[in-house]
């Protein structure tokens, strides 16, 4: 069935220009098939399976083709989506960096400002008119950095990006003379991303307190003249004042635990006293959270706070571990193999989000969550964060850059910190019982650990622990030690390196530390050790040869017949879930096993220790040789090779 459908007058001459001729395809509201609309304004109904192979086979306009295909598909098999599809969700993501928008017919049309109606027709015929908006948007001098858009679209029509032409020639005229970038530009944001600078540190914050009286008037302040008056809500915020005064004793601070019913509104209640105190005292307060959804309601919490967008980004920060942020170094490696793996697009659309993101937070930031998916493999999410392990710190050619050394020197000088239990209580706990060996200046981290670790004049001294039901639970996760086929291979690559692995960059601990230790002959002699003792954990491979029963090594051996009890014990053997039995009685040859684990192990610690020891001799009899960044290395060095053997 077919029909004319109107026209709609958004396709303006500009955009309209360089529209593609492919037909707007949405889901239907039936059981399957779809709804298509060509460039003509022609309305057609297809079946399920018409529509499938429309998608997988022809150039067709749509929003996020994945969730696309599933609607239409309502449960058939169907392959994926072509490279030819135009999905309108990777031209607003160009386009729009960084801006939210959910990925449906609907969303887009409101992050767009257009009308999507409340019929497929009306839906499919808005396709059209967003592309023609976006691409005349692209042709607007005004539009930031068109250069730098020009050459990454440029390298993403290289790559076989189905918007690439369009794109390019709305942005021609800012690619030069050539028409073409040079050939080492395009996805190189690492070059056009500002340095973060190192500031001095905070002095000691002031010890003024917090009145019940000023936490109220604060309180109303923040809600508003217009606000409902809610008298339990200023109770809590009160209440909450107590924990910011002056502390009377050594190891007494101010304790309150304070519980609000549903709709007091405790959020703001607390954020009132605390916000006062910090500026009153040029301090900073860490306001700890177990959950992301938490966290973003702080977030929004403190644009009441800071209505200000340059003020809020000065005074707060949200802290999130090494593992939420885009890398650029792992990043600049995949960029580099963008063209012969396929991954063109996805690469420019994440180059395009690194430029205009608040923070490179990947993981519930403003990195949008249909493009994690759509990255899929080796270039997901995890392939550009930080892996535990793989960071080189003052090494890398980006730390100027990076975005995780950013936020860690934002959250220095900012009064009010968000985190997670698991991180806030992991600074504490370094806060303590590092400080006591923390040079004046603090080293960029705890050596490996997922945050930095300051000095003890710049040690966390108020917090605020919301969702506090789940603290014992979140250090449970925090302090406990496990000991698990992945933990001990992560640690073996730590010490030994990636080992020959295609697509992993972590660098074992003589390229990292190597240059440190040389010239010092009990140092080298320990290193070489511990490189050597690290051979008895999983090394590459280890989980086909666990599964094959043909375990290398004393940890694979430890390993394999744990495997073996679980298996032969669990109740639920098929369970597609996690398996447990009782640790006892121990199968034969298991306690044996955990005896050989523990020398091996015990065999590693030693001289790690060792060498951490010299490098700390090193730092006292050279203080006056040593450069900054030397010095820095060899504390970082140090400490994080503590943490490897106190545990993480």
């Amino acid at each position: 069935m077919s029909s004319q459908a109107p026209s709609d007058s958004t396709h303006g001459p500009t955009g309209g220009a360089f529209l593609p001729e492919a037909p707007a395809i949405v889901p239907s509201r039936a059981a399957g098939g779809a709804v298509v609309v060509s460039a003509e304004g022609e309305v057609e109904e297809l079946g399920a399976e018409a529509a499938l192979a429309l998608i997988e086979r022809e150039p067709v306009m749509l929003v996020h083709a994945a969730f696309t295909a599933r609607r239409i598909a309502r449960g058939r098999p169907f392959g994926a989506p072509g490279p030819h599809v135009f999905d309108l969700m990777e031209l607003f993501a160009f386009v729009h960096p960084a801006a939210h928008c959910l990925p449906t017919p609907d969303g887009l049309a409101r992050a767009l400002g257009l009308d999507a109606g409340d019929t497929p027709e009306t839906q499919a015929l808005m396709l059209h008119a967003a592309a023609a908006q976006m691409l005349a948007r692209l042709q607007d001098r005004a539009l930031p950095d068109r250069p730098s858009a020009a050459r990454t679209a440029f390298r993403m029509a290289e790559g076989g990006w189905a918007w690439g032409p369009g794109v390019v020639a709305a942005l021609a005229d800012a690619l030069g003379r050539d028409g073409r970038p040079p050939a080492s530009r395009g996805f190189d944001i690492w070059n056009e991303l500002p340095e973060w600078e190192e500031q001095a540190p905070r002095p000691p914050a002031g010890s003024q307190p917090v009145s019940e009286a000023e936490a109220r008037e604060r309180l109303a302040e923040l809600a508003g003249a217009d606000a409902e008056r809610r008298d339990g809500q200023a109770d809590f915020a009160a209440a909450a004042a107590f924990a910011f005064g002056p502390r009377e004793a050594a190891g007494a601070p101010n304790v309150v635990i304070a519980e609000a019913g549903t709709g007091i509104g405790k959020t703001i209640g607390y954020i009132a006293p605390a916000s006062l105190w910090a500026t009153r005292n040029k301090g900073t307060v860490w306001i700890s959270t177990y959950t992301k959804n938490l966290q973003r309601q702080l977030d929004q919490e403190l644009s009441r706070l800071y209505p200000d967008p340059a003020e809020k980004a000065e005074k707060s920060v949200i802290r999130k571990g090494r593992e939420n942020y885009l890398c650029l170094l792992n990043f600049a490696e995949l960029a580099d193999r963008a063209s012969l793996s396929g991954s063109a697009t996805a690469i420019g659309l994440v180059a395009r989000w690194a430029k205009a993101s608040r923070d490179g937070d990947m993981v519930g930031g403003d990195f949008p969550a249909w493009l994690g998916a759509r990255l899929g493999g080796a270039t997901g999410r995890t392939g550009l964060t930080d892996r535990r392990g793989e960071c080189v710190y003052t090494a890398c050619p980006h730390y100027r850059k990076c975005f995780i050394e950013r936020a860690i020197r934002k959250a220095r000088r900012a009064d009010i910190v968000v985190a997670n239990h698991a991180l806030v209580m992991r600074q504490a706990a370094l806060d303590r019982v590092m400080g006591q060996t923390m040079t004046t200046k603090p080293a960029d981290t705890a050596g490996g650990a997922e945050d930095e670790a300051p000095s003890g004049r710049e040690a966390r001294s108020r917090f605020v622990f919301d969702e506090g039901h789940h603290i014992f639970d979140a250090a449970d996760s925090a302090f406990s030690a496990s000991i698990s086929g992945v933990e001990t291979a992560e640690l073996r690559r730590w010490v030994r390196g990636a080992e020959g692995q295609r697509g992993r960059r972590g660098r074992g601990l003589d390229e990292r530390i190597g240059d440190l230790v040389g010239g010092d002959e009990l140092a080298e002699e320990a290193l070489a050790a511990a490189l050597s003792a690290a051979a008895a954990l999983p090394g590459p491979g280890w989980t086909a040869r666990l599964n094959d029963g043909s375990p290398r090594g004393a940890a694979e051996k430890f390993l394999a017949l744990v495997r073996q009890q679980v298996h032969a014990r669990a109740e639920d053997n098929d369970s597609p879930f996690s398996l447990e039995a009782d640790t006892g009685p121990p199968v034969e040859g298991l306690a044996s096993a955990a005896s050989e684990l523990d020398a091996a192990l015990a065999r590693l610690v030693a001289p790690l220790r060792l060498v951490a020891e010299r490098l700390r001799a090193r730092l006292d009899d050279e203080a006056e040789d040593l450069d900054s960044a030397t010095r820095i290395r060899m504390d970082a060095a140090a400490r994080g090779l503590g943490c490897r053997w106190n545990g993480r």
